[in-house]
């Protein structure tokens, strides 16, 4: 049997288009019974809004808490652990405008970051020995995933597994970072219960997400059961092709679900009538005055460690502190450079991501040259490296911004 996933360009209100891509799988009542509690995990990855093409739309989020209640839902909760650990999940609600849906219709709202964490282990697992995931989750009677259809340096595209990562405890927020994200995300979805996803495609975003990309109008709500699928048809939207996304096919190759076309029945608009052409998440080689940046193509095309880099460092211009960090270096991507000059006192050189682990240990005796661990390591974790050598605390009040793609 074909797995389902409907997709709905919007003609009317979100509401009624929510309840038209369920409607064509059954309805939320096929989901939902009455007396069931019910997670929500939205995507409120930062400070940045639906507009953006960053978060959840309020819109789409309260159109599925009426649903849910339609449905008979004892218990709605939304639960959400945002990776911007430097403003916390709880100021990232109130600037969404998450705390003020969550008491109009008194339902819960909890930091996942905040709660306990149980290690889960699975012999479904092709990559991680265990993942530390929110004990919460298993309380629930359904859950309801609400990603946002973006593009991502570390996984090409983000849709449904990534959402995901919001349930991880803080520690494995990074952990996934440091090991191989696309992987490790497929792993997570073995861990989990099943769950439904209703994917927010309204605003989009393309470049380089998940916060400072470009937001793309591309109109749409999307579900299904089955996260392979789901992606697997985004992607297909997007028009990337889903046996090119190393996650898709790592999740396909698990057993997860199908990525073929002709095993997934599209049911509403067709992919030809909503697809759009991303940009991808590769960002432009940029000069940062003062850096000097090494780098050489790798025999398969990555480009996460220079997204982070690049995200870091605009952070950085962002605050106008980059003159701070002059005689800073930056090797990307396993290379060995032959021309690199001696370090002078008071400059630093940053070995950024798992590739460059073996230069490093040629030169680790030197105390200015650092290792960042990562594949990628996220955008936070390489600033915070940045800012920690060069000791250049953060601005009071510090909010990312938009890298000026």
């Amino acid at each position: 049997m074909k797995e389902k996933v409907s997709v709905v360009k919007r003609s009317g209100t979100v509401l009624e288009t929510v309840k038209q891509a369920l409607d064509y799988l059954g309805g939320m009542e096929t989901y939902v019974k009455p007396g069931q509690s019910v997670l929500l995990k939205p995507n409120c990855t930062g400070p940045l809004s639906s507009e953006d093409g960053a978060a959840t739309s309020l819109d789409v989020l309260e159109s599925i808490i009426l649903l849910a209640r339609d449905a008979g839902a004892g218990k709605i909760d939304i639960v959400e652990g945002s990776g911007a650990f430097h403003l916390g999940t709880p100021k990232i609600f109130d600037i969404l405008g998450i705390t003020e849906l969550a008491k109009k219709y008194d339902v819960g709202l909890y930091d996942v970051n905040a709660m306990e964490f149980k290690k889960v282990t699975s012999e479904k697992y092709r990559f991680m020995d265990y993942i530390e995931i929110c004990s919460a989750v298993w309380d629930y009677d359904v859950i309801i995933n609400i990603p946002v259809i973006k593009t991502h340096p570390l996984t090409d595209i983000t849709v449904t597994y990534k959402n995901m990562n919001g349930l991880l405890s803080p520690t494995d927020k990074r952990r996934f970072h440091d090991l191989n994200m696309r992987k490790a995300i497929v792993d997570l979805t073995a861990a989990l219960p099943p769950y439904l996803t209703i994917v927010d495609g309204l605003t989009a975003m393309e470049g380089l997400g998940p916060l400072e990309g470009t937001p793309v109008d591309l109109g749409i709500i999307m579900a299904g059961s089955n996260p392979t699928a789901v992606d697997a048809t985004a992607a297909r939207i997007m028009e990337f092709d889903p046996e090119k996304v190393e996650y898709i096919r790592y999740a396909h190759e698990a057993g997860q679900g199908p990525i073929a076309e002709e095993e997934i029945e599209v049911l509403g608009s067709t992919i030809d009538e909503v697809k759009y052409p991303f940009k991808t998440s590769e960002p432009q080689s940029k000069v940062y005055e003062g850096v000097d940046i090494f780098e050489q193509e790798m025999p398969q095309k990555c480009f996460g460690c220079r997204a982070v880099m690049t995200i870091a460092l605009t952070r950085i211009r962002e605050a106008g502190h980059l003159p701070y960090f002059k005689g800073m270096k930056v090797l990307l991507n396993g290379s060995d450079p032959k021309d690199m000059p001696e370090l002078k006192e008071g400059e630093h050189l940053f070995c950024l991501g798992n590739c460059t682990r073996e230069y490093y240990e040629k030169h680790k005796d030197n105390p200015n040259v650092d290792f960042i661990l990562g594949c990628a390591p996220s955008g936070l974790t390489t600033e915070e490296h940045f800012r920690k050598a060069y000791q250049v605390a953060r601005p009071e009040g510090y909010v990312i911004g938009k890298v000026d793609e």
